[in-house]
């Protein structure tokens, strides 16, 4: 791209200076002075085209009516703006050469407008007319920045593309972004620790964005500081988080990442031997915003809770970042829909359909039920729930994650370099032209638009958050997770259902009980459902709130049973829990302290054989309810292990969250409610578990808040 040259030359007409802008041109002889601005200044080897174009200018007295210098550089989705110096007043401006996009005020000579595209725009020319005189600015040229694939990433701009599937997604359904990128807030001063299976340090559009210090390579002995590069040749989940994270923007390559600004530190902790110390230690360090892209798949087991690991984090969430909190992005998992394929033929069912399907809940992965932690749910390019996004009471904020880039889009994003590795590969078969490398947009192979999952909800967050450290640095970690809830969207999913959302036998229905709440307000007046938590994120909503907001301002967090230790908020119940009947078994305690709710925690023993038949809810003193486990979970599913299905029994320690409470007064009774929605005689293989009823044995409750 030319650039302007500092000297400028002085022509005296009529007495008037006249500044020149030499800008990519060059001077020739001046024979006719009025002839000077329109043939003298002229390109290095002018085309034809050009010079038909300046013929077109009415051959008038020259006179200095305008000047200036206009930018040359523009960025793709940043608004442009020039508008040149009048050395006379009453001027008109026209224009030529300008694009589609761009505008003109005839009477100050602006030019304005948001670039599309990206590209490099020559021979504009701004002409100001008066009294049968004219002076120009120009030819000169605009050069767009951009990034090639911008155009598919429906996540940081939906404008119904198919991003290289067969369908295209709701216009307008997105991060909402725009107005952040124009004020080219791009996420400035954070350091983000992508937590996962490694990092390919060398990506052309990562190795500007990457914080080379601060890797960690958990293959090799303590401290860990090294390489994290992913050897695997199937695709680095690790590469594709990061790029959605921080992809360098408007550099003429590749995707954008939320925050192209930031800077990112990959631990391939998701390819250790997940030692204790390895667990630890990637909680800590010199990061802004830990990002986790990972969550527990199903596997039918005690969810057990590390209170060891849950300090350190919390310990972090308070203190980290010199004292005003690390944060914690997470996945809730991918598991919504678990089927259990292997034990099918052992099922009776009577009306014949064939699916044994279980919703995994995000509260059976015992890190989702850290305070600390921002649970991500995602949603797909029509404003839905992802048909995989686990769901459950700890969810925080949903952003995308698409569906799987065939049918319907998912997300575009760095993929391992080279067409012998990553998501991308050559030897694909049955996949697009872009994921083999035989489109120009991808011709290395170094991106893919395949990537999905909560894996691509979460590092979406993790950027925004860095959006808002930029504008405001002293936000704390719960300041971010208030402005998140606060500016949330609450989107109306048609495909939500209230009932169980597999196909089933009617032993699956139970009387008097609604499997799933629709959003519900609380008595502070936030709205929450346990499949978007406080709803889609809005980004340019909570960049202006973050601001004007008055950080640290709630004084000390405040936990009324931390780590479980205060008897007065344990109880025991030992009763058995009604079989099959909605009316379950219900326990109170009255909570004597006056906290505004950041969290709630509740930890549960339950005796029973099949755990999949329970549901927990838990009611305020405001009378607002939460489900924190839904019946008919995915603990319905068995072990796969032997010859006929063998169920997990019983919930031991089990620790499960709720955000639905959020900013009500915890004083008050607090009901807890288990209930067992399947009978003990159903005519079916669950029949076979050791007991189909169950005990309530005992119950706590923490309240987090200040």
């Amino acid at each position: 791209m030319r650039t302007y040259l500092e000297n400028l030359f002085s022509l005296k007409v009529k007495d008037r200076s006249f500044p020149i802008d030499w800008g990519g041109l060059r001077p020739c002889t001046l024979v006719f002075v009025s002839f000077f601005l329109s043939s003298c200044l002229v390109k290095e080897k002018t085309s034809a085209t050009s010079i038909k174009e300046d013929v077109s200018v009415p051959d008038v007295k020259v006179s200095s009516l305008i000047s200036g210098q206009p930018p040359s550089t523009i960025y793709e989705g940043v608004p442009y703006f020039y508008e040149p110096d009048f050395l006379v007043s009453g001027a008109t401006v026209t224009a030529v050469n300008l694009p589609s996009w761009m505008s003109l005020d005839s009477k100050t000579g602006a030019i304005t407008g948001t670039a599309v595209g990206y590209k490099e725009i020559n021979n504009v020319k701004l002409i100001a007319k008066k009294n049968g005189e004219f002076s120009e600015i120009g030819p000169f040229s605009l050069t767009i920045l951009g990034d090639p694939n911008f155009s598919q990433q429906w996540h940081l701009n939906n404008r119904g593309q198919r991003a290289y599937a067969s369908s295209s997604g709701k216009w307008g359904m997105d991060l909402n972004l725009s107005d952040t990128f124009s004020t080219q807030i791009t996420g400035v001063g954070s350091t983000i620790a992508v937590s996962d299976t490694g990092l390919e340090i060398t990506h052309p559009d990562l190795i500007s964005n990457l914080h080379v210090d601060n890797h960690k390579n958990y293959n090799s002995p303590a401290p860990y500081f090294g390489n994290p590069r992913n050897t695997s040749l199937d695709g680095d989940h690790g590469t594709s988080v990061a790029g959605i994270i921080a992809a360098t923007g408007w550099n003429d390559i590749g995707v954008r990442g939320v925050a192209p600004g930031a800077v990112v530190a990959g631990l391939n902790y998701l390819n250790s031997g997940f030692e204790t110390e390895v667990i630890f230690d990637q909680a800590m360090g010199n990061y802004s915003i830990f990002n986790y892209s990972y969550a527990t798949s199903f596997v039918p087991y005690n969810a057990l809770f590390d209170f060891d690991y849950a300090e350190i984090v919390q310990d972090q969430f308070i203190n980290g970042r010199q004292g005003l909190g690390a944060i914690y992005v997470k996945s809730a998992g991918n598991s919504y829909m678990e089927c259990d394929f292997f034990y099918n033929d052992f099922y009776i069912i009577d009306d014949g359909r064939e699916s044994h399907c279980f919703p995994h809940n995000a509260n059976s992965d015992p890190d989702n039920n850290l305070s600390a932690y921002i649970v991500v749910g995602a949603m797909n390019a029509f404003g839905e729930k992802a048909s995989y996004s686990s769901t459950g009471s700890s969810l925080w904020i949903s952003a995308f994650g698409g569906e799987y880039g065939d049918d319907e889009p998912a997300i575009l994003t760095t993929d391992q370099q080279g067409c012998n590795y990553g998501y991308s590969r050559k030897i694909l078969a049955n996949a697009t032209d872009f994921q083999k490398g035989e489109n120009e947009l991808n011709e290395d192979c170094n991106y893919t638009h395949t990537f999905n999952g909560t894996s691509s909800a979460a590092p979406m967050i993790s950027g925004i958050v860095a959006l808002l450290l930029e504008v405001n640095p002293n936000l704390t970690s719960r300041d971010i997770k208030h402005i998140l809830a606060k500016t949330a969207r609450k989107i109306e999913d048609p495909t939500f259902t209230t009932q169980f959302p597999f196909k089933h036998s009617g032993i699956f229905n139970l009387s008097g009980h609604t499997y799933e709440q629709n959003w519900v307000y609380n008595s502070a007046g936030y709205a929450f459902h346990n499949h978007f938590g406080f709803g889609l994120v809005d980004g340019d909503a909570a960049v202006n709130m973050a601001k004007s907001y008055s950080a640290n301002s709630w004084g000390p967090q405040i936990q009324t049973n931390q780590n479980f230790e205060n008897d007065t908020y344990n109880l025991t119940v030992n009763r058995s829990i009604a079989d099959g009947f909605s009316t379950g078994r219900s326990d109170t305690v009255y909570v004597s302290e006056s906290l505004s709710i950041e969290a709630v925690q509740v930890k549960v023993n339950i005796t029973h054989g099949r755990p999949g038949d329970i549901g927990i809810e838990l009611t305020s003193p405001s009378g607002t309810k939460s489900i924190l486990l839904n019946i008919f979970n995915s603990f319905m599913i068995p072990y796969d292990s032997s010859d006929s299905p063998v169920w997990v029994a019983d919930l031991d320690d089990m620790v499960l969250l709720s955000n639905g409470f959020y900013g009500e007064d915890s004083q008050g009774a607090w009901t807890i409610k288990v209930i067992d929605a399947l009978g003990d005689n159903t005519g079916t293989q669950w029949d076979d578990a050791l007991s189909q009823s169950g005990t309530f044995d005992n119950w706590s409750l923490n309240i987090i808040g200040h």
